[in-house]
């Protein structure tokens, strides 16, 4: 049994009906920008399961500077700031140009180099100091997906999507 729906005439008033897609795309590409701050909020657990906590060590070092208490992935807000939407004739979506981004979202190793840190800075009253050998050859960085949608994102981009085919705005 062939499943395909071939009707020229359908087909034609959902062509006319969508005659507007820039406006869906937009109210999409929105919907999805909003769904991916707010788990930036919730960290993580509007999506399912919440973040992996932070580490000691990275307690210890947000105190140092004065980030803490605050919201993990949320240091500086950097990457939260960084989440655009963008839309054309048939697409919608959401990015972020940072590069360490997909390590947050998905996760993974960093493998650091062996080499020696030189601070080459010299003040007036201190000469520069001696190398320093890195004592970490790799992080672990855990999976705090953030760019995901939950199944009442996904029903508010179907229900915009009917909307504009059947003309209830």
């Amino acid at each position: 049994m062939n499943n395909e729906f071939k009707s020229p005439e359908i087909l034609e008033l959902l062509k006319k009906k969508l005659s507007n897609k820039n406006q869906l795309m937009v109210d999409i590409a929105e919907t999805m920008r909003t769904a991916v701050l707010k788990n930036f909020e919730t960290e993580g657990s509007r999506i399912g399961k919440p973040w992996q906590k932070l580490s000691k060590d990275t307690i210890k070092q947000r105190q140092k500077k004065g980030y803490w208490p605050g919201k993990i992935l949320q240091r500086t807000g950097q990457l939260k700031r960084s989440i655009i939407s963008s839309y054309g004739e048939d697409y919608a979506q959401v990015s972020t140009n940072l590069i360490y981004a997909a390590i947050q979202n998905y996760g993974g190793i960093i493998h650091r180099s062996l080499l020696k840190t030189y601070l080459r800075k010299k003040t007036e009253s201190k000469s520069a100091q001696k190398p320093k050998q890195n004592k970490m050859s790799s992080i672990r960085i855990p999976a705090r997906p953030f760019m995901l949608l939950n199944e009442q994102d996904l029903e508010k981009i179907k229900k915009k999507i009917i909307n504009s085919l059947t003309g209830d705005e």
